[in-house]
């Protein structure tokens, strides 16, 4: 009696197990045969040949081999990556329009009251991080300047490119001065990496701060050398580079201030799906995220490009984003304006 009432009783199990997987098997085969042979729109807010443009190209056949989709690839560069982030907002919410993105964008742009930010960066639809990176400050062949010191020291204005007050560089470079001491002035309205590259090597400006993925793909090869990392940790791709924590003693303020913007530079690149779309169309691409970026021969492939892969869930992003909006409070975030948007530009 006592083995019939157990052998019920994993009958019971087995059923309501399998009873339960069922809608979930559903919904993504449902997803799958939405998906196959339609076309994406993939954006990225990088100019062509730039790290985001690299990075998105990387992961295009993957994905179209892991969902049965054509994927177009479309760069959308300029406004600090607003153009490429309303364009992705403002599509049918299919599934059919993805974005590859510097989450530091979306976060000081809101932070900023920046023109254009038509969105709630906490109410934006996550797929996954790609990697997470750190900034460095890259100083150009012309320059006078080989260490923190020299910048730290110098008399003259240590001029620095931009593309806008809000492009996810621009303002870090006000924050680095301002909590270094630097003389500097940052001239913004470069139309994308080509272009400040270009200034760079002229001596037009000294250099920029960018990511270390983007130093390490163009720096070098360009005459430019990176003089800090912007974070506590060395930058992988420049491992004999000091932070800025070891190459100048700061003040606690200044040291609070340069970590709270080194942990929303550390969002790194963020896939996002236009907001409203199904959630198991959003399942699904969770999913193939999760699966390719991980994968040791798309970390190998993207080592080799000089790129880093490293994943994290839409709920870990979506907590290090509350994080990253929440932790000024009004007093704060109003020094912080004054120094990113107003201080540098003479």
């Amino acid at each position: 009696m006592a083995a019939t009432r157990r052998e019920a009783l994993t009958l019971a199990i087995v059923v309501a197990a399998l009873t339960a997987a069922t809608p979930v098997r559903a919904a993504d085969e449902s997803a799958q045969a939405f998906f196959q042979g339609k076309q994406v729109r993939f954006y990225t807010m990088g100019s062509p040949g730039g790290g985001y443009d690299t990075y998105m190209r990387a992961l295009v056949p993957h994905l179209e081999r892991k969902l049965g989709v054509r994927m177009l690839p479309t760069n959308e560069p300029g406004a600090g990556g607003l153009i490429a982030v309303n364009r992705t907002v403002n599509a049918p919410p299919d599934g059919l329009t993805i974005l590859l993105v510097g989450g530091e964008t979306l976060v000081t742009a809101q932070l900023y009251d920046a023109p254009g930010v038509n969105y709630d960066v906490r109410k934006l639809t996550w797929l996954a991080r790609l990697s997470s990176e750190s900034k460095v400050a890259l100083i150009g062949p012309k320059s006078p300047y080989v260490r923190v010191a020299d910048l730290m020291k110098s008399d003259k204005i240590v001029t620095w490119a931009g593309s806008s007050k809000i492009d996810g560089n621009s303002d870090f470079t006000a924050v680095m001065a301002y909590a270094l001491g630097i003389k500097s002035k940052i001239i913004a309205g470069y139309k994308g990496t080509a272009d400040m590259n270009l200034a760079i090597q002229r001596g037009e400006v000294d250099g920029r701060i960018v990511s270390e993925e983007s130093a390490v793909l163009y720096g070098p090869s360009n005459g430019m050398h990176a003089v800090a990392t912007l974070a506590r940790k060395r930058a992988e791709q420049f491992p004999d580079v000091p932070t800025v924590f070891e190459a100048a003693e700061l003040s606690p303020a200044a040291a609070r201030l340069m970590d709270w913007r080194a942990g929303i530079a550390g969002l790194g690149r963020l896939m996002m799906v236009t907001p409203g779309t199904p959630g198991d169309r959003v399942d699904l691409w969770q999913k193939a995220f999760a699966e390719i970026v991980p994968d040791p021969a798309f970390v190998a492939e993207v080592k080799r490009l000089s790129l880093s892969a490293n994943h994290a869930g839409p709920d870990e992003v979506s907590a290090a984003v509350e994080a990253a909006m929440t932790t000024l409070d009004k007093a704060g975030l109003a020094e912080l304006r004054a120094i990113a948007l107003d201080r540098y530009y003479q």
